[in-house]
């Protein structure tokens, strides 16, 4: 009696590193079809080859545990409900977008939906996953719309992006999860975590306060030695008035002066004439005159 069957030929320690980061859902191409699921007492007796008894016993005993069991049929009926239907085949969501983003190329949410829940001619796999596409093309037509709309106010505003399209159609993912990229892709795996993210903005935040309290210390230093020269240049200003006014007083008092000479002179002179005899006076005109006419 065959007691396990492999479905793909990967390694074993490949499936117990996947089995050990619980990526459970890309376990499910290895699927090993336990015998004795009633019995895992006798199943753990027989090992299969090529692996050891440690991956084994964890393997049947995590197969079998009654929390385990519950988990599946709980996602089997999950799935049952599911009508939105993907063409990956064996391939996981996860491994169409990595297989994407080895091409260069970054999916968003909506770009992946496509990529997965379409065929080569465009059509979806059911009817409902069609009317899901026709909502997102009409998401792409209005957001068309949308754009020519805002060229002339402001380009770009009411833009959406893939992933807000995404969320628009089939509304907000329930937590811990992320719609389109598979069970075992969390918002942590796919975008990092929250507290990575609150630190990295703490961190932005930190060094833009310290580039502004930088630049407000240059601003402050620039003020401080703006008025270090404006009250240098009024100390040269009020010097040089100073300089300016003794300048006129010492001027005034040399005019002073001569003005007082000058007034001297004048009474002096006043003083001569008046003292002078008249035949003095007479014989000056005349010689005067004699001077005139000769």
């Amino acid at each position: 009696m065959k007691l396990w069957k492999e479905k793909n030929q990967l390694e074993v320690l490949e499936i117990m590193e996947l089995l050990q980061e619980k990526s459970l859902e890309q376990v499910k191409v290895v699927a090993y079809e336990l015998p004795y699921e009633e019995d895992p007492e006798e199943a753990l007796e027989i090992l299969p080859p090529n692996m050891v008894d440690d991956d084994w016993n964890y393997l049947v005993n995590l197969r079998s545990n009654k929390d385990w069991k519950t988990m599946c049929d709980k996602n089997k009926y999950s799935h049952s409900k599911n009508f939105i239907i993907h063409i990956t085949r064996s391939k996981s969501l996860q491994q169409r977008s990595e297989e994407e983003e080895k091409t260069g190329e970054d999916p968003s949410s909506l770009q992946l939906f496509e990529i997965t829940h379409t065929s080569s001619n465009g059509q979806a796999a059911n009817e409902t996953t069609q009317e899901a596409l026709y909502k997102i093309i009409n998401a792409l037509l209005m957001q068309m719309k949308f754009k020519r709309l805002t060229t002339k106010v402001a380009k770009g505003s009411l833009q959406m992006s893939g992933d807000e399209m995404f969320v628009e159609v089939f509304g907000l993912e329930h937590r811990g999860r992320v719609r389109g990229y598979g069970d075992s892709i969390s918002p942590t795996k796919l975008w990092g975590s929250s507290s990575s993210t609150i630190r990295d903005l703490q961190m932005q935040l930190k060094e833009s306060e310290e580039r502004c309290k930088k630049n407000d210390a240059n601003l402050l230093r620039q003020l401080k030695e703006s008025k270090e020269r404006s009250k240098e240049n009024d100390t040269n200003l009020l010097r040089k008035l100073k300089e300016s006014e003794e300048h006129r007083k010492e001027s005034d008092a040399n005019v002073q002066l001569l003005k007082a000479q000058v007034n001297r002179v004048e009474s002096l002179l006043a003083q001569v004439l008046k003292n002078m005899a008249p035949f003095e006076l007479a014989q000056s005109d005349c010689s005067s005159k004699l001077y005139q006419s000769g």
